[in-house]
């Protein structure tokens, strides 16, 4: 009798103290936790800062050609209005200058993708960059974007609200 008390304690132990973080399943946004994005209605943000490593705490060489621009989000459209500042990122007069800041959202895992892109032509030269990412925080006056493992981020824009 002693033998299977000990037995069903070592069991029970071992599947009570086994778990870690890695078994436990990680929720995404809810509908709820998105509609701070667009204000459930228009919102306009402003872009904070913009990394090549977050953690090492290093900017981006754009830094300052995107913390002048702001992105107003609609609801129910997966587009951003985007207003440029006067920092240019690759030429110093363009001729011409566009960006475009898409999302989509994937509702069943509360998952949000960002894809921007920005170019410039000078006469015949054009420039371009295209970054994606994914929403890793969210509060109503603050998305952080970013590449990399959660917690571990790589290249990453932080978005500011303004309205």
């Amino acid at each position: 009798m002693k033998i299977s008390k000990i037995f069903v304690l070592s069991v029970l132990s071992i599947l009570l103290f086994n778990c870690s973080k890695d078994d436990e399943i990680e929720t995404g946004f809810t509908t709820l936790d998105l509609q701070k994005i667009d204000g459930n209605s228009s919102k306009t943000w402003q872009v904070d800062s913009f990394y090549s490593n977050y953690n090492s705490n290093i900017l981006s060489e754009f830094n300052d050609c995107y913390t002048d621009d702001t992105f107003t989000f609609y609801k129910d459209k997966n587009v951003a209005e985007a207003n440029l500042g006067g920092i240019n990122c690759f030429f110093d007069n363009p001729t011409d200058q566009a960006a475009t800041l898409t999302y989509s959202i994937n509702e069943l895992e509360g998952r949000v993708f960002l894809n921007v892109s920005r170019g410039e032509s000078f006469n015949n030269d054009f420039q371009s960059r295209l970054t994606i990412l994914e929403l890793e925080e969210l509060t109503e006056n603050r998305m952080l974007f970013a590449s990399g493992d959660k917690g571990n981020y790589i290249q990453t824009l932080i978005l500011t609200a303004i309205n």
